[in-house]
């Protein structure tokens, strides 16, 4: 997966900062947690299909010297799988994500508030200029 500078500023913002309302998303949440998260952002940039090697991936743009190695572990592809599946089953699930083939995932359906909480914190985000941090650190 490809994220632009904008897009990758506007995820750190939201999973790693400290001035989000939503801060460090991906520290002490459950894996499934974490991956409805992940997967609200991959929705909201019009990723649909994905493999456990993006999740990967995904964790490994967040890593931050500010973060301990034990708070931002990128799980395996069987502990990726077991969650998405936990979700997908979950009662009152918000997020509709299915297997396609081994390794190979689509999103089928967000909820729509979900993906406009996301909305709301990067026009937060991007109002008090948060966000523009994250691009002017990696630039």
């Amino acid at each position: 997966m490809h994220w632009s500078d904008t897009q990758l500023a506007e995820i750190r913002y939201f999973c790693t900062s400290t001035r989000s309302r939503t801060p460090k998303i991906l520290v002490g949440l459950p894996l499934k947690l974490q991956l409805g998260f992940i997967l609200i952002i991959f929705s909201h940039y019009q990723v649909t299909e994905f493999q456990s090697s993006d999740i990967k991936a995904f964790y490994k743009l967040l890593y931050t010297p500010h973060f301990r190695p034990d708070q931002l572990r990128a799980p395996s592809p069987a502990r990726i799988a077991k969650a998405l599946e936990q979700l997908d089953k979950a009662p009152n699930c918000q997020i509709n994500v299915q297997c396609l083939e081994e390794d190979r995932y689509r999103i089928f359906w967000v909820s729509p508030i979900y993906a406009d909480d996301y909305m709301k914190e990067l026009d937060y985000g991007y109002e008090r200029g948060y966000v523009q941090y994250f691009m002017e650190e990696h630039t």
